[in-house]
């Protein structure tokens, strides 16, 4: 379900043949990502290239891994989101919450 490069300790993660967010598959996401955001000092760079939707289940995984990577000190960070996905961002007022880099992954210098 997910793809991970690592280098060092930035993880570029992208979904693998995912086009929707919702209650069948943000737990398994959510668990994933949560093993990773526990170590302080990492950047994780999270592309959601190719997801045209989000449900209220997957905004709240999302939103548990920006808790957890805050807590442990990583950055997190979210890139390649679709229009369709940033204008339910915005209605939700997640924009604020969420810190969102518009480029793609491989161009993310992790020196935000």
């Amino acid at each position: 379900m997910l793809r991970i490069k690592r280098e060092n300790e930035v993880f570029h993660i992208s979904l693998y043949k995912i086009s929707r967010i919702n209650t069948l598959i943000a737990d398994a996401i959510r668990d994933e990502l949560s093993e990773i955001v526990v170590v302080p000092g990492r950047t994780i760079i999270f592309s959601m290239e190719g997801v045209k939707f989000i449900d209220s289940s997957g905004f709240e995984s999302i939103l548990t891994i920006v808790r957890k990577s805050r807590e442990a000190d990583c950055n997190f960070k979210i890139c390649d989101v679709s229009q369709e996905v940033y204008e339910l961002i915005k209605l939700m007022k997640l924009n604020v919450v969420f810190e969102i880099n518009p480029d793609k992954a491989k161009r993310i210098i992790p020196t935000w």
